[in-house]
């Protein structure tokens, strides 16, 4: 899997600028940070285990984390897929799955109040983590209005992949939902939601989210 970034003009409709991000890393999504004057964005390699801070102007690409600490032991080296990321509204915190090619599965909240320094938040090297489980898959990531919760579907992909083989990450089919502070974690483990038995029409593979509005 390559890896780039491509930046539109989007009244001309063309691309400006390309952004190669490291040697074939797999890259899958990138976030703009919010309020950052230089417009910079975050990335993620799939095949490298960075984190990437992304100078859309500049045309640069720069690792800046390695999620290699964050390895399931319990798994002969396995590969870790950042994949998914999410920014709150203020621009000091960024959400990313980590899906250990369907063995198990977390999600990582970093400080990036210093773009080109992300941090493990809290105390504790673990606080800022949530572990989903074995055979757990997590992929889309949405937070509440609010951002004190964080909602994870758990299902990422199960499909023939002509000719390298099979891409077999199916996750868990559930929706996750974590509990938001601003140095630690929590998964609410009171939510339960399996679409393996819970949806009246059988059997389903949750995948994107979209969050409504409540009235207070």
């Amino acid at each position: 899997m390559d890896g780039s970034i491509r930046v539109w003009d989007l009244a001309k409709r063309s691309i400006i600028r390309t952004i190669v991000v490291g040697d074939q890393v797999g890259t899958m999504d990138v976030r703009l940070i919010p309020g950052d004057a230089r417009h910079r964005a975050f990335t993620a390699g799939m095949n490298d285990n960075q984190l990437y801070l992304v100078d859309t102007q500049g045309g640069t690409a720069t690792a800046v984390f390695d999620f290699g600490p964050y390895a399931v032991t319990a798994v002969p080296a396995p590969p870790i897929w950042p994949q998914l990321l999410l920014i709150n509204k203020a621009g000091t915190r960024v959400f990313i799955t980590l899906n250990f090619a369907g063995q198990a599965g977390k999600v990582v909240m970093l400080d990036i109040t210093d773009p080109e320094h992300p941090q493990a938040v809290g105390e504790e090297p673990e606080a800022g983590v949530v572990d989903l489980g074995l055979n757990s898959g997590p992929h889309y990531l949405r937070l509440t209005s609010d951002e004190k919760r964080l909602v994870v579907s758990d299902y990422f992909l199960v499909e023939d992949l002509v000719p390298s083989g099979v891409i077999n990450a199916e996750g868990d089919m559930k929706i996750h939902v974590i509990n938001v502070f601003s140095d630690h974690l929590e998964r609410d483990k009171h939510f339960n939601l399996d679409f393996s038995h819970d949806i009246p029409t059988g059997p389903a593979h949750p995948h994107g989210v979209v969050l409504l509005p409540t009235d207070d």
